[in-house]
């Protein structure tokens, strides 16, 4: 008798905890639909920049309840799969733009605000966790309509606790630019490569290295800010998307 109460008491509190963390996706579900709408493709209207921000700060408040119902590492890596998973910028609020909006205030110019840069800059992130490789690479493939090329990064990265944590730590590892049918690539300073600078890579504490913590990541957007304040929101891409603006 007293096991069956144990059992039913420890049934509730699994209940209780489900039944929180859907209320808490539920207060959010607005938010998620702003961002939804921020990187949606084919050229519907999209809600305006000050929106997106409100939904950025409601939805960061409530990013451990979640990440723990649908953990973002997954999502945002492609769930493990080969090639991973790739992720166009689409906004960008600076950091005195996020904290004015957080206290209630003005912000101190006109130039700290929300801003959708995807009709700017095509920039495109890829993270990949599967068996043969955990990869990141970020870069721009065009600039104010030109395409062609490609300058950024390849980097290591690590999610520790993915369960609990919503803090991604990457180190690159290489410069790399592609034009003109040709590929130039430098090394970065730090770690080296190979096995020897992953260990030291893996051994290194998240607050040493570069770091992006996210707030939100579904099948569809990714919210993070990185070191600087800053925070950007990522739609994710698709084969026809790539194949027009990576080709």
């Amino acid at each position: 008798l007293a096991l069956c109460f144990a059992a039913a008491s420890l049934w509730r509190g699994v209940g209780d905890v489900t039944f929180a963390q859907s209320a808490a996706a539920s207060a959010v579900q607005p938010a998620i639909d702003t961002l939804r709408g921020a990187v949606a493709l084919g050229g519907a209207k999209r809600p305006d920049e000050q929106a997106v921000l409100s939904a950025i700060l409601s939805i960061q408040r409530q990013r451990p309840t979640l990440n723990a119902e649908e953990p973002f590492f997954g999502k945002l890596s492609g769930g493990g799969r080969e090639g991973g998973k790739r992720w166009r910028l689409v906004y960008l609020a600076t950091k005195n733009a996020v904290v004015s909006a957080r206290k209630g205030v003005a912000p101190p110019s006109f130039f700290d605000r929300g801003w959708y840069v995807d009709g700017v800059v095509t920039a495109v992130q890829r993270f990949e966790d599967s068996p043969s490789r955990r990869v990141n690479q970020n870069g721009v493939f065009g600039l104010l309509g030109l395409g062609g090329f490609f300058f950024g990064y390849v980097a290591r990265f690590k999610w520790p606790s993915p369960q609990t944590r919503t803090t991604m730590a990457f180190q690159p590892l290489s410069n790399d630019v592609s034009a003109f049918g040709q590929t130039f690539s430098s090394p970065f300073s730090g770690f080296p490569a190979g096995p020897e600078g992953d260990g030291l890579f893996e051994a290194a504490r998240v607050q040493d290295l570069n770091i992006f913590n996210f707030f939100f990541v579904n099948d569809h957007v990714a919210v993070a800010q990185g070191a600087s304040g800053s925070v950007a929101v990522w739609g994710a891409t698709d084969p026809q998307w790539d194949s027009e603006h990576l080709g």
